[in-house]
């Protein structure tokens, strides 16, 4: 019988208490909510009752406030019994809105609300009987106040005023008789008042008579209105503490049956565990006899790792040296005089040899494409001539398959972008050659489009073919290392396996992303995107230039120390050129005897040579006191050692090009690196390259001299109707012109002048003011003239 693994009955208790967890959490979780939320129920207290004691009591106040204006007239108890009417009223509209599921307990709440609404309309109704007793008490105490008054008063005696008479007549006349008195009788008028107010008293205890016994009616309202409002605050508080006793009694029951869940789970969970810890402990004495195995694995696994490093180590640099030679020396033979297939083969040979070094370098170093230690190294380059790179790099395996292959290119011809060239043409370049690769009959097609995202520029890729395809199985496991899939092309073309590992690890140091569709015998799709920066074409590197030779070699001699033939050959060639006397030699120890018996100014040194290596030659020479710099020359792509560092003045890289090794030795003897001189400048700037044009034209020269001739005629009198326009300010037809002229520039391929005209017909259609304009059209004039000196001389040369 089939032993049964321990994982499996873990796996399946680690489920089953999960599981119980998980259900004994939910349910404590829900209990402790219902407890929970019945005590909160039980702290909170009943707003409902609490609302309607509030009424109850400002209903006591509504009547004091009454009885205290009845005994007072103090308008001020008038004024509080209306602001606490206000204030019920407000109590009214909180109990109308307030709903209970309890149908007995709305019917209480709708009684206090009537009572209390008729408990106020009865004291409002005693309020008018006291208000309207104020006027009958005033004219009484008017009426009083007025007998008071004429019991106060005596009965009056006064005398008549005598006669006014002048001077003479108190002389001379009679003397006059003394005042006449007269009495004054209130008699009358005293009886006459208290008559009225013995009728007004007769009148006034009537009245009292009736408000007393209507006041006293409504007092009996009031006292049943009250006694009934009791009663319904009293059957309410009843209801609360039988609902609190209720709730406390389903909490209690509610723990007490969590608690007594909580045990049995617990237990349960207790008793798997001890089951879980028995297999372990079981399985544990098994697991100790084989962690020795796996200790003695381990260790052979290290050294096959390290075996591996060591290996992969020694066939880097052995393959670096004859591929650095071939790069070299096609970069040398480009820079000479060919006709135009021999150009285009050496072309194709120094771009595969530069590509198969990349490919070296990520294959071999494939512990760098792990630890993501490659480093970009960002250039301005032209996007068309990088597709016709790829297109010149796989023509000669598409025609030898008999396959078409095309470029469908959807962006603008002078699309200039800034980044990594060289890995955006590996990642192409190695899908592409698959693509070729995998298909026997039909087409591969490689689309380009371009869409601008902010200051970037998104390039999407699509590589298409009509090969084999690949499994829906497979397609997941494509981009792993070391895996090729199980078919007979693949069996036949053999491989390492890494090429689409590596093209997802460059995809991904881009920050971009590729994904794949594919259907089994008709065909694979790659779709590739890679964000970009947007380039500058005035700062696109020129692929070939020949170097005048460095001043600080001119006259002095040069020690090669190298192995490797290949290596000095390239060395040898370079200055050759240059007209520099060197010696060689084949290792360090032929290096340190022809240093102590010459006097170099500078020694290229290789690091890995037999009988004695680069490090301790120059280390040797160094303590010699020779003041040669010394530049160290390694294939090995990792960085630069301390040891390294101590003894050589400087290191280049294996495989290098021209350009590289003259800025190396200018920075090296602290010379600055004058590449080109300023008439070497000028005329590479506006050297024209017709190359395009003798293919158009089949090679005939009749043809290349007549649109020469045409060129020279169309850009002069270009140039004479920008002039004009640009007098007139005329900026629309500016634009207009530089665009015409933009086109046989292009096909003279002068870069420089090509920009200048872009720049000046955007200026004017954006209008940017006249004195920019003006500068750039200058600019435009010199090119022209310039351009066209070289083509005068052109035609002088090789058509007369």
């Amino acid at each position: 019988m089939k032993r049964v693994k321990i994982e499996i009955p873990v796996i399946l208790l680690t489920i089953v208490i999960i599981s119980l967890l998980g259900f004994s959490g939910n349910f404590v979780y829900k209990s402790l909510s219902e407890i929970v939320n019945s005590m909160l129920s039980e702290s909170k207290p009943d707003n409902t009752l609490i609302l309607v004691k509030d009424v109850a009591l400002e209903l006591n106040e509504t009547e004091n406030m009454v009885k205290l204006y009845s005994l007072s007239n103090n308008n001020d108890y008038l004024d509080n019994y209306r602001s606490v009417n206000e204030s019920l009223d407000t109590k009214f509209e909180e109990l109308q809105s307030i709903y209970n599921i309890d149908s007995t307990r709305q019917m209480l709440i709708d009684s206090v609300l009537i009572l209390a609404q008729q408990k106020v309309v009865v004291w409002e109704k005693i309020l008018n009987l006291h208000l309207s007793r104020g006027n009958e008490h005033e004219a009484f105490n008017q009426y009083v106040e007025t007998l008071d008054t004429v019991l106060s008063v005596q009965d009056t005696i006064h005398f008549e005023e005598p006669e006014q008479r002048g001077f003479f007549k108190r002389v001379f006349g009679k003397k006059q008789e003394p005042p006449t008195p007269v009495i004054v009788d209130r008699t009358v008028e005293k009886q006459r008042l208290q008559q009225e107010i013995q009728s007004l008293e007769k009148e006034l205890k009537q009245r009292n008579q009736r408000m007393s016994s209507a006041e006293a009616v409504y007092m009996r309202k009031n006292f049943e209105i009250s006694e009934s409002l009791s009663t319904i605050i009293t059957a309410l508080e009843r209801q609360e503490e039988e609902s609190f006793l209720r709730q406390s009694q389903e909490a209690e029951l509610l723990a007490n049956e969590t608690y007594e869940r909580l045990s049995y789970f617990a237990l349960s969970v207790l008793l798997l565990l001890l089951l879980v810890l028995i297999l372990f402990f079981r399985d544990l004495r098994k697991s100790r006899s084989h962690q020795k195995v796996l200790r003695k694995a381990k260790t052979h696994a290290e050294n096959l790792a390290r075996t591996k490093e060591l290996f992969v180590a020694t066939v880097s640099h052995e393959m670096r040296t004859p591929v650095n030679a071939i790069y070299g020396l096609s970069e040398q033979l480009l820079q000479k005089h060919h006709d135009e297939k021999t150009q285009e083969d050496l072309r194709v040979i120094f771009d595969s040899t530069k590509h198969l070094a990349e490919l070296v370098n990520d294959t071999f170093d494939f512990s760098r494409l792990e630890k993501q230690n490659i480093q970009l190294i960002p250039v301005h380059f032209a996007l068309d001539e990088l597709l016709h790179k790829i297109e010149l790099y796989n023509k000669s395996s598409v025609e030898a398959k008999n396959i078409s292959f095309h470029i469908e290119n959807s962006v603008k011809n002078d699309l200039v972008l800034f980044g990594d060239e060289g890995r955006l043409k590996q990642i192409l370049n190695n899908l592409v050659t698959n693509a070729v690769k995998f298909t026997d009959e039909g087409e591969v097609k490689l689309a380009v489009t371009a869409k601008e995202q902010k200051k970037q520029i998104l390039l999407d890729f699509e590589i298409s073919d009509t090969g084999i395809g690949i499994p829906k199985e497979s397609q997941e496991r494509i981009f792993e290392d070391f895996v090729q899939l199980d078919t007979d092309i693949n069996k036949k073309a053999g491989g390492t396996g890494l090429g689409l590992y590596i093209v997802k690890k460059l995809v991904d140091l881009l920050d971009g992303k590729i994904t794949v569709e594919s259907e089994v015998n008709k065909g694979t799709h790659f779709f590739v995107s890679i964000p970009l920066q947007k380039g500058d074409s005035t700062k696109i590197q020129q692929t070939f230039r020949s170097f005048d030779t460095p001043e600080v070699l001119k006259g002095q001699t040069v020690l090669i120390v190298d192995d490797e033939a290949f290596n000095r050959h390239l060395l040898k060639s370079i200055l050759n050129k240059w007209k520099v006397d060197f010696d060689e030699a084949e290792n360090g120890q032929e290096a340190v005897e022809l240093a102590a018996k010459n006097n170099y100014v500078l020694i290229l040194m290789d690091i890995r040579m037999p009988v004695m290596d680069g490090i301790e030659a120059a280390r040797t020479i160094k303590q010699t006191g020779h003041k040669a710099r010394i530049i160290s020359l390694s294939a090995n792509s990792d960085s630069t050692n301390q040891s390294e560092k101590n003894v050589f003045d400087s290191a280049l890289k294996k495989p290098f090009d021209e350009a590289s090794l003259y800025n190396i030795i200018c920075n090296t003897v602290d010379e600055k690196p004058a590449q080109v001189n300023s008439k070497q400048e000028a005329k590479l700037l506006y050297q024209p390259d017709l190359t395009e044009l003798k293919r158009m034209g089949n090679d005939d020269p009749g043809f290349l001299k007549e649109m020469i001739d045409l060129f020279l005629k169309t850009s002069e009198a270009s140039m004479q109707s920008i002039d004009k326009n640009l007098g007139d300010q005329n900026y629309e037809a500016i634009a207009e012109l530089a665009h015409k002229l933009a086109s046989p520039v292009k096909y003279m391929n002068v870069t420089g002048v090509y920009n200048t005209i872009k720049e000046l017909e955007q200026l004017a259609k954006n209008g940017n003011g006249g004195t920019v304009i003006e500068e750039k059209a200058a600019q435009l004039h010199t090119g022209i003239e310039a351009l066209n000196k070289e083509l005068e001389t052109l035609l002088n040369e090789k058509f007369e």
